[in-house]
């Protein structure tokens, strides 16, 4: 069975993914499985989580950091119309995470492995 990589390409950026149980990371006792840092280009999974959670999981936190790194000033307001802002967000996800599973076939072979 392939294994989560330790780390992955998100655009021109480079992720560490790292897997950590609640006992030795805190931020993941308030039933987070996840997290991501911008700041340290880091992504955190629960090490203990059943192995479907985590590929939910780690899809997840690689749309936190597909959203940070294209993060625009154009925000949706309030009062736009919510087909506007889900068509904002998918916009911004839709061609990244195909990139995503092109640039990191270790991350696809992990995803997909027990697929069907």
């Amino acid at each position: 069975m392939p294994k989560l990589p330790e780390t992955i390409q998100i655009g021109a950026q480079e992720f560490t993914i790292a897997q950590r149980s609640k006992k030795e990371d805190g931020m993941l006792n308030d039933g987070a499985y996840g997290y991501t840092l911008e700041t340290e280009n880091l992504i955190v999974i629960d090490a203990d989580i059943h192995l479907s959670k985590k590929k939910v999981t780690v899809i997840h936190e690689i749309m936190h950091a597909i959203r940070l790194i294209n993060d625009s000033p154009i925000k949706p307001k309030k009062e736009d119309e919510f087909e506007d802002v889900e068509h904002y967000f998918i916009s911004m996800w839709e061609a990244n995470l195909i990139q995503v599973l092109r640039d990191n076939p270790k991350l696809k072979n992990w995803i997909f492995e027990d697929a069907k």
